[in-house]
């Protein structure tokens, strides 16, 4: 009886498992989507979403141009190009559709959720366990930057290729490192991942851990054995902290002393750590306060707790917990803001990859109390009853990145001390012409500290709105506090020119160019004065160099064609016409100036055509 019943009783429930097991990561997946489905309808913020989509210079047009320039540049000081590229993508076959930038935001989050899955499977996990990993890993609203703000784009591509390649690894030991083509594969998916966020040099890091783990000996021919991977990350880091550098984003905007900065370091560290439990307080923006507040102090506390845990931890051999704070601390300790490199001292972005060893973590402990029956059905319930607390924090904070009004209104819950909520939610209500709620903004901005880029914003709604007055006693007053701030010079250049003093206006944009002369804007504002002035040469050449900057905008281009055309340079002006109307052809007044530049050129047949065409399209003669 006992063979029957061992062998007619158990296999069916034990197939029915696996059958089970087989769609576990397919559920967590798609627990996952539900919870996002909601940041799909949240358009565009303006907070490096405009630097990085909207005003990029490179996502004009797409060709091999504008690939070249992804490649070779950078966008305040972060070098991302795969990141961008996606974008461009986007842009060239969408338009600035965002749900489809955020479906795809979405997609790549979803991948990495299935990647944690077989990794934390590949790690020892049993299925239930990486199925309560996944979804962790999936819904924890840690995850809502990195996955409903557009610009982080880069923190979940970086993350489907980061994953993949520790993916490989693990499955390349498992192969007994006998599968060279593997390690082209690790290669290549980390090359990717490096070219999509710089945070990814940490994977030879990563793997050691998984080394440790694996209880391979921890020798430094386990080192070295990694040098590919150690010199790519070499190669990268060098060139993100060179590019950090010349934006001057390393710059301390700080009074903190290297103590400080060490202690804001550790503060963030520990509070990465209560806020895997604990979600909160969760903010777009973790300003730096003008002096470090006294409870940053305490901060070493945390360090200790947890390098004596972890000594003990090491003591017993109780490597899942050392993996695990191992593998955050690795992926965690180049984004701690020892070195100043932000407006923040935290960012829940920065978790993205790192929370998967604090997850490692948490599973060894709640596999360890699942194992004694008395516990197991408790343990079970806090689990679930935490997963489900953790998807509605989750499903609720998609919403504040719905816009700049809901992210910037969501800061100024915690931050009302400082400008840059204020400034930015005035600029979000600007764009929108609502300019009595921007005046009230930029007025309690400056109420909290006068500063010249602030009096520059609220000039500029000034001049919008017609009051140049006001504009110039902005423009004036900013110039005063920050007299080498040249944009400064340059908007009220534009205001003496609308009031036609000229003089005064070239006086102000030279001033301005001198102090800021890659400020593309200042070039077009001079050509204009220049063109009043009948000096077109002047004019072409600044027209040059706003171009120089700024490649593919049409209408300045069709602008330095007309300029060409009263210097009688036809030729140019007509390559000038050929290039506005490739970019786009629905300005009937590009066909009618090209027709002049087909004149000059004595082509009459080919200028009745443009006429012709303008006519159609609705410009007279």
């Amino acid at each position: 009886m006992a063979k029957s019943k061992k062998s007619g009783k158990v296999k069916p429930p034990v197939q029915a498992a696996v059958g089970i097991e087989k769609w576990l990561p397919w559920i967590a997946v798609a627990i996952t989507a539900i919870f996002f489905l909601n940041s799909l309808g949240n358009g565009f913020v303006n907070w490096d979403d405009d630097v990085n989509i909207l005003e990029n210079p490179n996502l004009t047009v797409f060709n091999w141009e504008a690939i070249k320039g992804i490649f070779t540049s950078d966008v305040i000081g972060n070098y991302n190009p795969l990141t961008i590229l996606t974008f461009a993508i986007e842009k060239a076959i969408f338009g600035l559709n965002t749900t489809v930038f955020h479906v795809d935001n979405l997609l790549l989050h979803l991948a990495c959720v299935y990647l944690v899955y077989r990794i934390l499977q590949g790690l020892g996990m049993n299925a239930m366990l990486a199925f309560i990993g996944a979804l962790i890993f999936g819904i924890h609203p840690m995850r809502v930057e990195s996955v409903a703000w557009i610009t982080e784009r880069k923190d979940v591509l970086f993350g489907v290729f980061y994953l993949g390649a520790l993916l490989t690894y693990i499955r390349y030991l498992d192969k007994g490192r006998k599968a060279p083509r593997m390690v082209w594969i690790i290669l290549v998916l980390f090359a990717l991942s490096l070219l999509s966020k710089i945070q990814a040099v940490t994977l030879p890091l990563s793997m050691l851990c998984v080394d440790y783990l694996r209880r391979r000996p921890l020798k430094l021919s386990l080192i070295l054995e990694k040098w590919p991977y150690f010199l790519l990350s070499l190669a990268m880091g060098l060139l993100g902290v060179f590019m950090l550098s010349a934006n001057e984003s390393l710059d301390d905007t700080t009074a903190y002393s290297f103590l400080d900065r060490l202690m804001v370091g550790m503060y963030s560290y520990s509070l990465y750590l209560v806020k895997f439990i604990a979600p909160y307080r969760m903010s777009p923006l973790y300003p730096y306060e003008p002096q470090i507040p006294g409870y940053f102090y305490a901060a070493p506390i945390g360090i200790i707790i947890v390098g004596y845990l972890t000594w003990r931890w090491w003591k017993k051999d109780q490597r899942a917990y050392v993996f695990g704070i191992a593998f955050f601390t690795f992926n965690v300790m180049f984004l701690l803001q020892i070195l100043a490199a932000g407006q923040g001292y935290l960012a829940d972005r920065f978790t993205y990859i790192p929370y998967l060893g604090l997850i490692f973590m948490l599973l060894a402990f709640i596999k360890g109390w699942m194992e004694q029956p008395r516990y197991a059905g408790a343990v079970k319930a806090v689990v679930w009853g935490w997963l489900v607390v953790l998807g509605i924090l989750t499903f609720q904070q998609n919403k504040v990145w719905e816009n700049g009004g809901t992210l910037w209104t969501h800061v100024l819950k915690y931050y009302q001390n400082i400008n840059t909520p204020f400034n930015n939610r005035a600029r979000y209500y600007r764009e929108l012409k609502d300019y009595d709620k921007a005046i009230l903004d930029y007025n309690a901005s400056l109420a909290l500290k006068e500063k010249g880029a602030t009096y520059n914003s609220r000039g500029k709604l000034y001049f919008d709105q017609g009051k140049n007055k006001e504009a110039l006693a902005d423009y004036t007053r900013g110039i005063e506090l920050d007299p080498d701030l040249g944009e400064l010079y340059i908007n009220r250049a534009a205001v003496y020119g609308m009031l036609g003093n000229l003089d005064a206006a070239l006086r102000d944009v030279n001033k301005g160019l001198e102090l800021d002369p890659d400020n593309a804007n200042g070039y077009l504002n001079r050509s204009l004065i220049y063109i009043n002035q009948k000096e077109f040469a002047k004019a072409e050449q600044d027209h040059t160099k706003y171009l120089s900057l700024k490649p593919n905008e049409p209408d300045i281009i069709y602008e330095r064609g007309l300029v060409r055309v009263n210097l009688g340079k036809y030729a140019e002006a007509l390559e000038d016409f050929n290039k506005a109307i490739q970019l786009n052809n629905t300005q009937g007044l590009y066909y009618q100036q090209r027709a002049r530049a087909l004149q000059g050129l004595g082509r009459t047949e080919e200028a009745a055509r443009d006429i012709q065409q303008a006519r159609n399209m609705g410009v007279g003669n």
